[in-house]
Parts: C-alpha cells; structure tokens; sequence
C-alpha cells in the first residue's frame, strides 16, 4: 500500500485552437426542484487569454425524473425492461448532443462564445439547419461512413482512425458476402442478426462484433442528427458481450520478472519496461515516451507527470521503489524506447523465461489460413495457452490496475490509470458488483476489529 501527493487532474485535454488552451465538456445536470424536467447541459472550457474557466448552461429536450436521474448518475445497470430502455435512450442523446456541441465549439472563434451561442448550438441539434445546397448528404452506410470520418478527421488519432477503417473494409466485405449496398436506414435489427452471422462465419469474437455494432451504431444516429433517416430499431441494437478471462502478472510472477539474470541486452531493456508499465499503469504509447525531466519532487514524494496520447489527460504517477531500482540500475534514466511490435515479442520470451507458463483461458491471435497461401487471415482464438503466450503490451496497465485495486482509493487508482469512471476501472479489470459487495464486507468486519 501507497500514499501519494499528486496534484488534482482536470478533466481537460489540451489541444490548440484559436487561443483556447483546453478542450472542453460536456455535462449534463438536473436544475429542476420539480420531480421531473428537462436536462440543463453545462458547457465547461477554458481561455488562454484571461486563464479564466467558464461554465454555462443550455436547456434541452432530455426529459427526465429526478429520482431516475439520481440513480443514472452512478452508472447503475437497471435490470427494470423499462429504465434500461430509457437508459440506451439517453445514452444516444447525450452522446449525439455532445458530439453536435463539441464539434461546433472547436470550429467557432473564442471571443463568441457565450451563453448565447451555446443557447443557439443545442437548439440547432434539435431543429438543424438545412443543409446547403453544395453539402450532399450520403445516405449509403459505407458512403457516409466515410463522411463522418472525415468531418472528425481533425480529432482522430492515427491508432483510432486506424479502427474506424478496419471496421469500413469488414463493412465492405459483409456487403459483398450479402450482394446488396446497405442503406443507413437499413441498419436494423436483421441488419445486426446478418452482419454478426458473416463475423462468426470469420472467425471474429463476440466481443469484437459487440464493439463494432457500436462503432455502426455511432455513425448511423450522427447520421440521424444530420437529417438522413435511420430505422427506429436503430438505438435498441446491440451485441452482448462474451466474459473473457483478464490476463494480468500477478506480485509474484513479477518478482520472477525482477529477479531474472542473464539476459540479452534487448531482453533485459524489454524486461525492465514491463516492470515499469505494471508499476506505473500506463499504456505502452505513455511509458515508452518517459525521460528523466518527467519526474519532480513533492515533500517526501516522487511523482512522475505524463500527458497520455489516448485521452489527452496529464496523470501523476508516484515512481515506486520498483521503478527508481530500474532508474539507479541505468544511471537515472529510463531503458531504451523500441517499437510496440518489437516489445510484444521481447516480452513474451522474457515470460517465457520466467517460468510463467501455467496454462489459461485466454484468446491468441492465430493465422487461419494454415497454407500460407493468399491473405493472412488473423484471428484471436480462444483455447488453454501458457500464460506466457497471452502476454502483450497492453498487461502492465491491467496488472497495476488489478494488483493495486483495493488496497489504494479507487479515486487515485482511476486518475492514474486514466479511466474516466470507478465503473469503467471495474470493467477494466473484470470486477462485477458482487465482487466489490464481498470486498465492501470484508472491510467493514476487518474496520471493526
């Protein structure tokens, strides 16, 4: 257990336009004294200028009770038909309303924003403009899939864009298989039941059909804000999701890690880098970029300050003792950044080494096409594999998340990883309401003794 003293995280992602400095969000909050109201959405962004924060409000067309609101608010899964419906419901309009807000906000100059303008942002999300008579509207799905792609070309990653497009290609190969072009409008509920039967045909996992089902989903109801029409089925879709094992190192297997000798000069620099990533909890974009001007010095404390390149969030990090043993052993420096490619493979020999081969659960990606003739088909396969074998770049994040839930606030443990909610980290690390409700227990008898 550990204790640190890092600096509040605003919940801003910087990014440069005009003379904001920040980027800003987009809230929702229940003004009313009524029982039931129309949701305010509350703008918050900042200005270089006069380093000034602003926070205004709009009204919307989001009508809810306050006691569904209150019980929303903690992310709670409903398993009422009802509010869970109502829940997707809100789901897709918050999502779609901030999107709209965002998207004007970061082509609109500074000095007019004002209450006024956000007033008339949110009601042109509800009563939008015609478009122009230069602006065509595709109606096809691939077509304005590619559509909306571009319109958020300027706050897509290379990684996420990446994904957009891998999605667009499986689109493209599903229309094929089905011989038609599918319309927006056609995007509905045997739509789904086509498209998840061409995935398992394929050899795709449940869990990344759900994903994509989403990923359509999104541009579809971006396609609805737009005026195009869209089936009425269209925010009831979804996939479930298939329980999968969480595949993390474990405070032993890592004092194996540490406690390997003999390697090559690229395993042990590979090595070192994974005992940094489970001890720090970042993703292998974040920790490859740590340099020495990193870290600073807070009373008894050493933190270390990263901006990550997913969600643009500066987290503080303590640096545990594992980590400044790693910085003694280079002279105070971090070990060598190599390509992601590269340390997936070194790391999974450094396992290997390691003895940490008992055998799980867990899905390997696997080329289908056995001849090696023609295209490479690869494919996560589920099956009993050393553990070894399942190890990726993406396991020091989930390890530090998993090893030091519960014994630090889950608060802290949320900022540093970089997840936005305690019911995303629990997502995250596989942790259901049962699970916390037995570990709440335990720790009310133990604070009782």
């Amino acid at each position: 257990m550990f204790v640190f003293n890092a600096q509040p995280v605003r919940n801003f992602a910087k990014f440069e336009c005009s003379n904001i400095l920040f980027m800003p969000t987009l809230t929702f909050d229940y003004r009313s004294v009524k029982g039931k109201a129309y949701l305010q959405a509350r703008l918050l962004y900042h200005i270089e200028d006069n380093d000034k924060r602003y926070s205004i409000y709009a009204p919307t067309k989001i009508h809810v009770s306050k006691s569904f609101w209150s019980e929303y608010r903690t992310g709670k899964q409903f398993r009422d038909v009802e509010k869970s419906n109502l829940k997707k419901d809100i789901d897709g309009q918050t999502q779609d309303l901030r999107f709209h807000v965002l998207n004007e906000f970061d082509n609109t100059p500074s000095d007019t924003i004002d209450k006024e303008w956000f007033t008339k942002t949110v009601c042109e999300y509800y009563n939008p403009p015609q478009p122009k008579a230069t602006e065509i509207i595709p109606h096809s799905l691939l077509g304005y899939w590619d559509f909306y792609i571009n319109l958020r070309k300027h706050e897509l990653t290379t990684a996420s864009l990446k994904k957009w497009n891998v999605i667009k290609h499986k689109l493209g190969r599903f229309q094929k298989a089905e011989g038609r072009i599918f319309e927006i409008k056609d995007v509905n509920e045997n739509f789904t039941k086509l498209f998840v039967e061409y995935c398992k045909s394929e050899n795709y996992s449940q869990n990344t059909i759900s994903k994509e089902i989403r990923f359509i989903k999104t541009v579809c109801r971006h396609a609805r804000m737009k005026g195009v029409e869209v089936s009425p089925e269209i925010d009831a879709l979804k996939v479930k999701n298939e329980k999968v094992t969480k595949i993390y190192l474990s405070f032993d297997e890592l004092k194996k890690l540490r406690e390997l000798d003999d390697l090559p000069d690229y395993l042990d620099n590979a090595r070192d880098w994974l005992i940094i990533s489970c001890y720090t909890g970042q993703r292998v974009s974040d920790f490859m970029r740590f340099t020495p001007d990193m870290i600073r010095e807070v009373k008894s404390a050493v933190l270390l300050d990263v901006t990550q390149v997913k969600t643009g969030k500066t987290v503080s990090i303590p640096v545990l003792p594992e980590v400044t043993e790693i910085l003694d052993k280079r002279d105070g420096d971090f070990p060598r950044p190599i390509s992601d490619q590269r340390y997936n493979e070194y790391i999974k020999e450094v396992c290997k080494r390691a003895k940490i081969n008992k055998k799980i659960k867990g899905r390997l990606a696997t080329n289908l096409n056995k001849d090696n003739k023609g295209e490479t088909k690869m494919r996560n396969v589920i099956g009993e594999y050393p553990k070894w074998k399942l190890v990726t770049s993406h396991i020091g994040r989930r390890s530090f998340a998993t090893n030091y839930y519960g014994k630090i606030s889950t608060s802290y443990l949320k900022n540093i990883t970089g997840h936005g909610t305690e019911q995303m980290l629990l997502a995250y690390i596989g942790k259901s309401s049962k699970d916390t409700a037995l570990e709440a227990y335990e720790l009310l008898l133990n604070a009782k003794q």
